[in-house]
């Protein structure tokens, strides 16, 4: 079932805490085709070097599928993937096109998937030519066209379709200028249909250049976008032979990137480009447990519903208002004087001026901050522009102080758009995109002065040892090199149940500190240290006493005796629920009121019978 979207799918914590609206629309899901090549070149496993074992391109395409799928079980299963294999001997499409083979139609990722894929990654080439076949001779213009009939048969609403095409042929239709013809027409309608297509070339020897290229970066748009925000360095990296580079590339590809909101930013008066806004880093949580019904397995559907205590009239959300307390009184609002009083802006981003880079301090975090990327379809020549301030900011090591609000009945929040340049690695992947990154800075309210009391304070000696540990023990962080090991822990075991193996596999926790390599880099300075700073008999193994409590401190209350409560005159008082559980039941028993199995709620109700009240 398709899902509906609150103002995208990456919104902050902060902001929905605020009960602000927002605006709901129709997300859809994304799709995913792997178009992978069942060549006989794909079959042949690279040169070994060092005498490591390289898996066949083939083997290596169905473990990036393999992947993906794993990873959209997590992140979201609502998005749908399918299998398409070409070069086959045997036909299995809707279109009976020769040569292809549609392994998986296009459905959510699910255990059966994961495991046909599993079976795959460990089949030999003879039994893959027993069972499908091998072929040279299928066209890319077909298998094309079948990928197109697979997002044509989804009943399902999209949001994104991507082909991931992977192969190590770099001129298929070598000599047959028909063919490469009808291959870029087709990957033309692609591209006017909303269809993306990605080229995952493996192989040392690989050239796009002689055909894949023409079909990625069609000849009209060729050098149009040579700027600093071109995709080509994506699309054109070169080709790859390690499972590892494969992987990433894929990921980088497959991934849906959705925007929390699309705004207008305001350079000066009646100067306006669009730009996109993204959520960087947000904080992953184990999804919500679901109630089943345990006959028939399907979700259990709550509905609440509020009455007024005295009529017993139903409430409805109109009958409500919100308060806050100022001066001892509940000033009341209605829902929509709390809307009104939260717009004091419009939705967008004002340019308010710039600072040097070096003058946006790490104190000043106060959340997490936001990316933003040109939206050229909302406002045309908003890339040019986006890209000329990117540029400016990048020459000059500015920032840029903005006033940002995202989406309506957000929070006005100030910012500093500082630039962040296009990285490439070694094979012209992109592993950084250029764009800004929006650092939310704090107000005036929001800073606190810490005053700090019986400071002790270290000696020059202390400082010194305490400076040469930090430099032996220095690394460089980077958050990818860190799993949270509650999460994969979790999801390892919901793995395990799904696909029916009998063990977890483990969890490798990179947060637990390596002792022997610590030792071994500043074991005696660590010892230096330690001597100068704590005493001779320090322990760390021994608990650390707390102090006893102070006599100053309040006395407890004392404890009522149950029988000496006036449960009655409680009760006519409109005290009942105050009583304890205990109490309440002690009394009922006493006049022979049956209490096993009661809550206190019924408790209290049949206390009131009693007396009448």
């Amino acid at each position: 079932m398709d899902s509906w979207t609150f103002d995208g799918d990456d919104q902050e914590n902060e902001d929905r805490e605020e009960g602000e609206e927002g605006d709901w629309f129709w997300g859809g899901r994304t799709a995913t085709v792997f178009l992978i090549d069942a060549a006989p070149d794909m079959f042949e496993a690279p040169e070994q070097k060092e005498e490591e074992e390289e898996d066949t391109p083939f083997i290596c395409s169905v473990k990036a599928a393999h992947a993906t799928l794993m990873r959209k079980v997590i992140s979201n299963d609502q998005d749908l993937s399918a299998v398409v294999l070409f070069n086959t001997r045997e036909t299995s499409n809707p279109l009976d096109f020769p040569g292809i083979y549609v392994l998986q139609e296009l459905e959510r990722s699910g255990a059966e998937k994961i495991l046909d894929l599993e079976k795959l990654m460990k089949i030999s080439k003879a039994k893959f030519s027993q069972d499908y076949g091998q072929s040279t001779s299928a066209s890319i213009h077909d298998a094309l066209r079948v990928c197109q009939s697979v997002f044509t048969k989804c009943k399902s609403r999209l949001s994104g379709m991507s082909i991931l095409l992977f192969t190590c042929q770099d001129d298929p239709h070598a000599g047959e200028d028909q063919r490469k013809r009808q291959a870029r027409s087709k990957a033309r309608d692609l591209r006017e249909a909303g269809i993306i297509l990605e080229v995952l070339h493996l192989g040392k020897a690989f050239d796009i250049n002689k055909f894949y290229k023409e079909l990625v970066i069609p000849e009209n748009d060729d050098g149009e976008d040579e700027d600093l925000l071109s995709r080509d360095h994506r699309t054109l990296a070169d080709p790859t032979e390690r499972l590892s580079e494969l992987m990433d590339r894929v990921r980088r590809l497959e991934h849906k990137q959705r925007t929390t909101g699309r705004v207008a930013f305001t350079l000066a008066p009646g100067v306006e480009l669009s730009v996109s806004v993204y959520t960087s880093i947000r904080k992953m949580y184990k999804p919500s447990k679901v109630n089943l019904w345990k006959n028939t397995n399907e979700d259990v559907r709550r509905m609440k519903k509020e009455y007024l205590e005295e009529t017993g009239e139903l409430l409805m959300p109109s009958d409500y208002v919100k308060y806050q307390v100022y001066g001892g009184k509940k000033i009341k609002f209605t829902l929509d004087e709390v809307k009104n009083m939260q717009r004091i802006y419009n939705t967008g981003i004002q340019l308010l001026g710039f600072k040097p880079i070096d003058s946006i301090k790490p104190y000043h975090y106060i959340k997490p901050a936001n990316f933003l990327y040109p939206d050229e379809k909302s406002i045309q020549g908003s890339t040019k522009l986006f890209a000329a301030l990117l540029e400016r900011c990048l020459a000059r090591k500015m920032a840029a102080i903005v006033r940002l609000i995202a989406r309506q009945g957000s929070s006005v929040s100030l910012a500093a758009l500082v630039p962040q340049a296009e990285e490439l690695d070694n094979r012209k992947t992109q592993v950084v995109a250029p764009g800004f990154i929006a650092c939310h800075l704090p107000f005036a309210d929001d800073l606190r002065n810490i005053e700090q009391q019986n400071r002790t304070r270290a000696t020059s000696d202390q400082v010194d040892a305490a400076k040469k540990v930090l430099k032996k023990l220095h690394f460089l962080y980077s958050p990818e090199n860190f799993d949270n090991p509650d999460l994969q822990t979790h999801w390892e075991n919901v793995k395990a149940l799904a696909l029916n193996r009998k063990q977890v596999d483990p969890v490798d926790d990179f947060t637990l500190p390596n002792y022997d390599i610590m030792e071994k880099k500043a074991g005696p300075l660590i010892t230096q240290f330690k001597n100068l700073v704590y005493p001779p008999s320090y322990d760390a193994n021994q608990p650390i006493k707390r102090p006893a409590a102070s006599s100053t401190s309040a006395p407890k209350k004392p404890k009522l005796d149950p029988s000496a409560i006036d449960v009655a005159a409680e009760a006519k008082a409109g005290r009942a629920d105050k009583l304890t559980v205990d109490v309440l039941k002690r009394w009922l028993q006493g006049r022979g009121v049956q209490v096993t199995g009661r809550k206190k709620a019924q408790l209290v109700q049949d206390v009131m019978d009693e007396v009448g009240a």
